[in-house]
């Protein structure tokens, strides 16, 4: 009998620990899906009441989560499974619960594939984004990887691990490092650097999977001169998740090409443009129109007078009768009233339409009114300036005030520097109020110039983010709003009814859905 070698002992041992470890994760004969967000907005009745605790929303990446989660749920072709990390105190402000009966929920969730990421990086936060935390975001972002990397990945064994902007960047490239796939969508684009011995420090092992990382620094030799690299050479979150990840995907196709274009190089690094063309150019880059929430619905919301297309002209107008009492603006149902429905970031070009509204009040009568918060030199001077005019009005962000002036307004204002997707101008349309936007990412895959008499378009459309611009669009919509009053009800009302057929999270869901399949289908080949 030939004697074992050590080799042999290695292999059998290696076996052994196989055996051992199937057993105990767990099986599925379906797909296993992991979906990586610091944020979903509801969880389906399906994964049970407890679910219902554990929502949190920061913008449109909670919708698309939730929508996705939905779907993913009711076709259960998937093993589903969510982790999120544990929101504490929002818990705490929805039941009145103990912290060691959190802990229990915990328990119970992971049972039905929700999994809660238990650090006291969350354990304060009343929103995903609250700046004022002791735990800086990258922190947070380092506690919630660590949890999927160290922990998740072993022990769900998913097929696709599905990750969400900056905060989920290593992901990508430890599950590569593990043979599983994975798709990366940008939201946003934003990141964060961090040295390796930032992110060993946190916890996590980075030298397992350095080389699916993306350096400040090309990293020469890695594994020979790690130590050169580890104290000072910084790993680039979203270029390492785009970099590593199988598939990546932006929320709208136009915004894609503008970054294979290199169309923003003062807000596209370097690294992620070379990352994100070649990732293009591999064919391994799409875009996927977000949309509005199915909750966004003129019939049933609950912070507005409820109407149809068939009561639009009655009841929107008691809607901005409403909003203007709410907004102390004159109550002048004559009067065109545009909203502004964004957070006051340079992005968003709100300064563009703030530093030119004195010379726009002396041309054109109109409304303008404010919900939002933001950039506080332009708080400020929307503050003098509502001071100034009665025909404008500013007031500090809240949701439902927010939505009555989405239902009430007549026009929207979006023009966007640069915009991933944008929700606001999807939005809208549902009540028939109309967008001026900027023709850029999202906005232009969403809203066409309005062309009365060939019964076509759904709002007002100007290229370029400057003053010019934005009164063109401003004058497009005016010249709209003295048609006659049959005429302007009957293209509101077919762009009501379009919106909700093009812009549903269904459509948007089935193309993740899509992506999915591709992705299982090459794991099993």
């Amino acid at each position: 009998m030939a004697k074992k070698t050590s080799k042999d002992v290695d292999k059998q041992m290696h076996k052994d620990i196989s055996k051992e470890y199937n057993k105990m994760v767990k099986t599925s004969s379906k797909p296993k899906i992991l979906i990586c967000t610091p944020e979903v907005t509801e969880l389906p009745e399906g994964m049970g009441n407890a679910a219902n605790l554990v929502s949190a929303k920061g913008g449109g990446l909670g919708d698309i989560s939730a929508s996705l989660i939905r779907n993913l749920n009711k076709n259960e072709d998937y093993d589903l499974h969510i982790v999120l990390p544990k929101y504490d105190s929002k818990i705490k402000n929805v039941a009145a619960i103990t912290n060691q009966q959190i802990d229990r929920l915990a328990v119970v969730l992971s049972g039905k594939g929700i999994h809660l990421v238990n650090d006291s990086a969350f354990s304060y936060l009343n929103t995903p984004y609250d700046d004022g935390s002791i735990h800086s975001p990258v922190r947070r972002s380092l506690a919630y990887q660590r949890h999927v990397i160290n922990l998740l990945l072993d022990y769900i064994q998913p097929d696709i691990v599905h990750c969400n902007d900056w905060m989920t960047g290593l992901i990508p490239a430890a599950a590569r490092s593990k043979g599983i796939k994975s798709l990366f969508t940008l939201h946003n684009i934003f990141t964060e650097k961090q040295t390796m011995m930032n992110i060993e420090l946190s916890g996590i092992r980075p030298l397992d999977f350095a080389d699916s990382l993306y350096f400040e620094e090309y990293p020469e030799d890695l594994k020979e001169n790690w130590e050169k690299h580890f104290k000072t050479n910084k790993v680039d979150f979203t270029a390492s998740a785009v970099f590593a990840a199988d598939h990546f995907n932006t929320v709208s196709k136009t915004f894609l090409e503008e970054l294979y274009d290199n169309v923003f190089p003062d807000i596209v690094t370097p690294p992620l443009f070379e990352v994100i063309k070649q990732k293009y150019d591999d064919g391994r880059a799409s875009g996927i129109l977000n949309a509005p929430n199915d909750t966004v619905n003129p019939k049933v919301m609950s912070s507005i007078i409820n109407f149809n297309k068939h009561t639009l002209k009655e009841n929107k107008a008691l809607n901005k009768e409403l909003f203007q009492s709410e907004m102390d603006l004159p109550i002048e149902p004559k009067t065109p009233l545009f909203f502004w429905p964004n957070r006051l970031y340079y992005q968003k070009g709100p300064d563009i339409l703030i530093n030119n509204l004195e010379e726009f009040f002396k041309k054109y009568k109109m409304q303008i009114a404010v919900v939002a918060n933001g950039d506080t030199k332009l708080e400020n001077k929307l503050k003098k300036l509502q001071k100034k005019y009665t025909h404008i009005s500013y007031k500090n962000f809240d949701d439902k005030l927010s939505n009555l002036g989405k239902a009430a307004a007549d026009f929207i204002l979006m023009p966007s520097r640069y915009e991933p997707c944008g929700l606001p101008q999807m939005e809208v349309l549902r009540f028939g109020t109309l967008p001026v936007v900027r023709s850029t990412g999202g906005l232009s895959d969403t809203i066409s110039h309005l062309d009365v008499e060939n019964n076509s378009g759904n709002g007002f459309v100007f290229k370029i983010a400057d003053k010019a611009g934005l009164e063109y669009g401003i004058k497009e919509a005016l010249k709209f709003y003295k048609l006659p009053i049959i005429t302007k009800i009957k293209q509101m009302q077919r762009i009501m009814s379009e919106s909700k057929r093009k812009f549903n999270l269904k459509n948007t869901a089935e193309n993740y859905l899509h992506i999915y399949d591709k992705l299982i289908k090459e794991k099993r080949t």
